[in-house]
């Protein structure tokens, strides 16, 4: 039975995630709860310098655990990016387009995927230094950003070879945004010190439904590229 002269305790109500001062289990709500009423009943000062002690441990263990969680969640993040470029890298675009071709599979709708190479890149490493084969990867990178809508993954996979996944877009509407983006590329040449680089960007495509597989869409886009850019080389 509760003593006369002590109110009942509130009730201990769990804030939603992300509310700030949020206790993140019911546990370890309801040990301080407990450990509130014993303080309420007991009003020992010993109890009292044990309870704290018992409360500080808890507040410091979990926020080893928070640490713990936001050093994975980083290093989860490092692990699928590009280092070079900060787009997604190989890994994350697997695993986008994993995702993208089972829902494909589920609803029947597919998507196009861009398969992007840089135009006369070993010469530019020559001419130019490494250094600069980086700046202009970097360059491409922030040119071929803008292209990119929330539901596409933009990715480098290896050297200049990069990816764009589009999913419900069709092979004419993919056509229309490559065109336009090779045409500005070309027309800006980019700055690296007092050197302008003259760069161009060939592309093919492949379009995907629930029964394509992601190798055969990258050899696919790889083969239309290479094409186009023996084309480009031609005229």
């Amino acid at each position: 039975m509760m003593p006369a002269n002590d109110s009942p305790l509130p009730t201990w109500t769990l804030a939603t995630p992300g509310e700030t001062g949020a206790p993140t289990s019911a546990g370890f709500a309801s040990l301080v709860l407990r450990l509130r009423l014993a303080l309420r009943r007991d009003p020992d000062p010993i109890k009292r310098n044990l309870v704290e002690q018992i409360l500080t441990a808890a507040a410091e263990s979990e926020q080893q655990l928070i640490d713990q969680a936001g050093r994975i969640a980083e290093l989860e993040a490092l692990s699928t990016t590009d280092e070079l470029t900060g787009l997604p890298n190989r890994r994350a675009f697997e695993s986008f387009m994993a995702n993208d071709l089972a829902r494909a599979r589920r609803d029947g709708h597919g998507g196009t995927l861009a398969f992007l190479d840089l135009d006369r890149f070993k010469a530019i490493n020559d001419r130019y230094g490494h250094a600069a084969g980086d700046a202009v990867l970097c360059q491409i990178a922030l040119r071929l950003r803008p292209i990119a809508r929330a539901t596409d993954c933009l990715a480098r996979l290896h050297g200049d070879e990069f990816v764009l996944a589009m999913p419900g877009a069709t092979r004419d509407q993919a056509e229309t945004r490559l065109t336009e983006l090779a045409v500005r590329i070309e027309r800006q040449p980019l700055r690296f010190g007092d050197s302008l680089i003259p760069v161009g960007i060939s592309y093919g495509l492949a379009g995907y439904d629930g029964q394509a597989d992601l190798q055969g869409l990258l050899r696919e886009g790889d083969r239309a590229m290479y094409i186009r850019k023996q084309d480009r080389r031609g005229s």
